[in-house]
């Protein structure tokens, strides 16, 4: 598996969760809160913990925040430092930036901001969040049902100019392939006989278990 690197800053219930999980699967992960019981409270289980205000350039900068791969902000109940956080590590250009949403308009806003993943916690389980963000090669994610997910994944060296029938990802991994994405053309529900290439981008659906075997 691909070691990454992650910040959460607030360790509310859902960023200290998000945190520990991260960690539990081989991840390096920044944490950062003002609160000093907080941090000291999981400081002993990340790789690194600083007490600091996650809206303060400075602070940012210190704990390295900028050089994490995915930023997750998992604090909402102050909107104005929810919000504030969030545009500061866009314009600190994060690769990744993840915020918790405390309401749909909250979302909305969040989304002009361009944030790349927008968060409900009563949806989005930490743990759920936790395999979203550690899926490899995947660049989009959407929850369909309970069950259900659907991803986009780019293709491989594995997959290139084999067929989706000598694949086979339907009986080896129980995935489905709705369309591939090829340039500025979507071929949608290609058949056993459509020819991949590397540079294909497969939209596919699945359970997250079984998701998380095809992208190792």
């Amino acid at each position: 598996m691909e070691k990454k690197q992650f910040a959460v800053l607030g360790l509310g219930r859902f960023g200290q969760k998000v945190a520990k999980e991260l960690c539990m699967r081989g991840h390096e992960v920044v944490v950062m809160d003002k609160d000093e019981a907080k941090v000291n409270q999981i400081r002993d289980l990340v790789t690194h913990a600083y007490i600091g205000d996650m809206t303060d350039e400075n602070a940012i900068r210190e704990a390295n925040v900028q050089n994490c791969e995915v930023v997750v902000i998992g604090q909402s109940s102050s909107i104005e430092a929810n919000l504030l956080a969030a545009q500061l590590c866009k314009e600190l250009n994060v690769k990744q930036v993840v915020v918790k949403a405390q309401s749909t308009l909250h979302g909305k806003i969040l989304n002009k901001l361009g944030v790349d993943l927008i968060v409900y916690p009563e949806q989005d389980t930490a743990v759920k969040l936790a395999d979203k963000l550690t899926l490899r090669g995947v660049m989009d994610y959407m929850e369909i049902s309970k069950e259900f997910d659907v991803i986009e994944l780019k293709s491989s060296k594995e997959f290139d100019k084999r067929t989706l029938k000598e694949l086979n990802l339907k009986k080896r991994f129980n995935v489905a392939v709705l369309a591939i994405r090829r340039g500025t053309e979507s071929i949608m529900n290609p058949d056993g006989e459509t020819l991949l290439l590397e540079s294909d981008i497969l939209i596919l659906m699945g359970r997250i278990e079984d998701l998380k075997k095809i992208t190792g």
